[in-house]
């Protein structure tokens, strides 16, 4: 990080590297409360909030969205860590859930989990408590969940107590970033609740809107880079939490930030060293309009999946209390189970959950994967392929 790629106003916050001699550190200014922008923004801006309405609206249609966001929240996990550079894909994720054992699989489909783990606590939280929930205590907690069973080379759910840097492979003086010392960290992640708690007042004369604040916090948060690995997932887990204090359904722009990461990476830069606002929010708001089509899309595919499969069954002619009935919802949020797994979920007997697959089977609702002979794994492919469904796809009109 060389000074002159700075502007005047980010060099005023440099100071000395701790243990690294002549290198600088970054201390980010106050988290803003208000960003005086220029360029062609607010129709983008408008267009997230359009978005995001409308996901709110089919939403409620929707006959279980929790069911839906079940699978929306584990392919997140899949694109947010693979932004880290993990390999662990979706049919691994649903796998090692239903088996319990990663045998065969990519070492890194535990820290993947974690994900799932960390970004479902984190919901239920803020759904009880609202934007108060949103704390450095939870922060923490997060990146614990993150952390748990993993290589780390820091104390999971602890702000870091060294000197970290961003780029430069491994070499500070060619780093991208140098966020602020460690003994700046607790300040400065104080200062940043004040936006992630943020309620407008009577004296507010102009409310920040929920995409800014989103903009705002993501850049922050990843300035401040308070772990000493995990960070960019624990900010991206923040953002559907913000979302769900405004009471929206979880966005998630992992998708969006993976299949532009190099513009992602390149404006993110642009604020941290240069306080080039403007293009970024540009940009973020793109990603929220664009994510929040695709969950859009995503819950109205998996919504006829659903229909289409109680339609299969009820063609039976089973009796209304037959334990058949209830296995399409399940397998919209579990499309890859296991026997146990629909006792357990269904709570019936085992003999009664394996007829019942078997009889899915036959009707090529479900196929049997092989690779697991101790336990036998039914997968649902046509949700699976909707969940690999490539980021983006034909705008819907807003």
């Amino acid at each position: 990080m060389r000074k002159k790629d700075l502007s005047p106003t980010r060099q005023k916050l440099l100071v000395p590297a701790e243990g690294y001699s002549g290198a600088q550190a970054l201390i980010p200014p106050p988290t803003p409360h208000k960003l005086a922008l220029t360029g062609d923004y607010r129709n983008k801006l408008s267009r997230a909030h359009k978005a995001l309405d409308l996901l709110e609206e089919v939403s409620a249609r929707l006959p279980n969205p929790d069911l839906i966001t079940r699978t929306a929240d584990r392919r997140e996990a899949v694109r947010s860590s693979q932004i880290e550079g993990t390999s662990s894909d979706m049919n691994d994720l649903l796998t090692y859930e239903a088996t319990g054992s990663d045998a065969g699989m990519p070492p890194d489909v535990r820290a993947t989990r974690n994900y799932v783990v960390a970004l479902e606590e984190g919901l239920n939280k803020v759904r009880e408590a609202g934007a108060p929930a949103i704390d450095g205590c939870l922060i923490k907690e997060i990146h614990s969940r993150l952390m748990n069973g993993v290589d780390y080379s820091g104390t999971p759910g602890q702000f870091r107590d060294k000197q970290n840097w961003i780029g430069g492979g491994g070499n500070i003086y060619n780093a991208r970033l140098v966020p602020p010392p460690h003994t700046h960290v607790p300040a400065c992640m104080d200062d940043l609740e004040t936006l992630l708690q943020y309620s407008a007042s009577e004296e507010d004369q102009k409310v920040l809107s929920i995409v800014i604040r989103m903009a705002i916090a993501h850049v922050q948060f990843e300035s401040i880079h308070p772990f000493i690995d995990g960070n960019g997932r624990v900010g991206r887990i923040l953002l559907p939490l913000m979302l769900a204090a405004e009471g929206y359904p979880p966005v998630y722009l992992a998708g969006y930030l993976k299949d532009n990461q190099r513009e992602y990476y390149d404006l993110l830069a642009g604020v941290q060293l240069k306080d080039e606002w403007a293009d970024w929010v540009s940009f973020f708001a793109l990603g929220v309009e664009s994510a929040a089509q695709e969950s859009i899309r995503t819950g109205l595919a998996l919504e006829r999946v659903l229909v289409k499969w109680k339609k299969s069954v009820s063609e039976l002619g089973l009796r209304s209390h037959s334990i058949l009935h209830k296995f399409p919802e399940l397998m919209i949020g579990t499309p890859v189970l296991t026997v146990h797994q629909a006792k357990d979920a269904l709570k019936t007997s085992f003999p009664s959950a394996s007829a019942a697959l078997a009889q899915l089977e036959k009707m090529g609702i479900l196929a049997r994967t092989n690779e697991y002979r101790r336990n036998r794994v039914f997968v649902a492919k046509e949700v699976i392929d909707i969940l690999n469904r490539p980021s983006g796809g034909e705008d819907i009109d807003l």
